[in-house]
């Protein structure tokens, strides 16, 4: 434990302002590292709070939101299967949050709570720290909640083309109706299923489902068609294990890799900003989680 940071934490019980209160809500949220990576940065940032996760079961989504904004709760994470059923009880919605229909930060702003979607943005920053996303004919596997938020901030950064892989075509269909009309980016869907061939044509493909997450054995039956080594990006939104039998076989195409605790650790990064203000520890949240998946 940081001494310096203890003894903020001390100051603040003692003689105020009391430490900011964040937290995490989800049924279940056991397993869920996110709690990890936020003390990390609180304790790298010197910012004295205390960050819990809660299980919230559905009956009790409304009450939870009334017991964030009683408690004055400085922000909070919302994680499945809440995203959407958040919505009603906040006081406004991003644009982000709006197009995608989901929530899984909520930011304390002049007294009210509104609902933020930073999963797309912290997948957006994995992968502009590679190349500019703006152009980019992109394959998206997965039309759930992950996908929607990626899917959204894809689009509104330029994306050419987004075609959406998804075993039921009317999830891909609900994402398509909800984000095209705001949007410049050309959208087509198809069914996923069986033995599925990545074409060449993808400059980036994302796999955005839980196949594979906490079970490396786990993966999907891909044929990747050539492309220039290098020339293709492939991410993981599966943060454990780091290395995922999708990563695996894009590897071994010839595709640049990108793993899931990158999103993870930027989308977190993102709210610890709108929270503090202040600039969050990515490399401390990232080292907490290569610890905490090695126990």
């Amino acid at each position: 434990m940081n001494k310096n940071y203890e003894l903020l934490c001390q100051e603040a019980v003692m003689h105020g302002p009391l430490e900011s209160l964040f937290c995490c809500i989800g049924d279940p949220v056991i397993g869920n590292p996110t709690q990890l990576m936020m003390e990390a940065t609180f304790r790298s940032m010197l910012f004295p709070a205390r960050y819990l996760t809660c299980t919230v079961t559905s009956a009790n989504v409304e009450h939870a939101i009334d017991g964030i904004k009683a408690l004055g709760f400085s922000g909070a994470n919302v994680t499945a299967p809440h995203k959407v059923a958040v919505i009603p009880f906040l006081d406004g919605l991003t644009e982000s949050a709006r197009l995608s229909g989901a929530v899984n930060c909520i930011i304390k702003q002049e007294g009210k709570y509104i609902g933020d979607n930073t999963d797309g943005k912290g997948f957006l920053t994995s992968i502009e720290l590679i190349r500019p996303v703006a152009g980019m004919h992109v394959l998206v596997i997965g039309a759930g909640g992950a996908a929607r938020a990626i899917i959204t901030e894809l689009a509104l950064h330029g994306a050419s083309s987004i075609a959406i892989a998804n075993r039921t075509v009317e999830k891909a269909q609900d994402i398509i109706d909800r984000v095209g009309p705001h949007v410049k980016t050309t959208f087509t869907k198809e069914a996923f299923t069986g033995t599925y061939t990545i074409g060449a044509q993808y400059d980036l493909v994302v796999q955005a489902t839980s196949v594979g997450l906490f079970d490396p054995g786990t993966g999907f039956d891909l044929v990747w068609e050539p492309k220039e080594e290098g020339s293709r990006i492939a991410a993981d939104v599966v943060f454990n294990p780091v290395h995922t039998q999708f990563l695996a076989s894009a590897e071994k195409a010839g595709a640049t890799i990108v793993d899931g605790l990158g999103m993870l650790v930027f989308q977190g990064a993102i709210a610890v900003t709108h929270w503090t203000g202040k600039e969050a520890n990515c490399e401390s949240m990232r080292t907490a989680l290569e610890e905490a998946f090695t126990i």
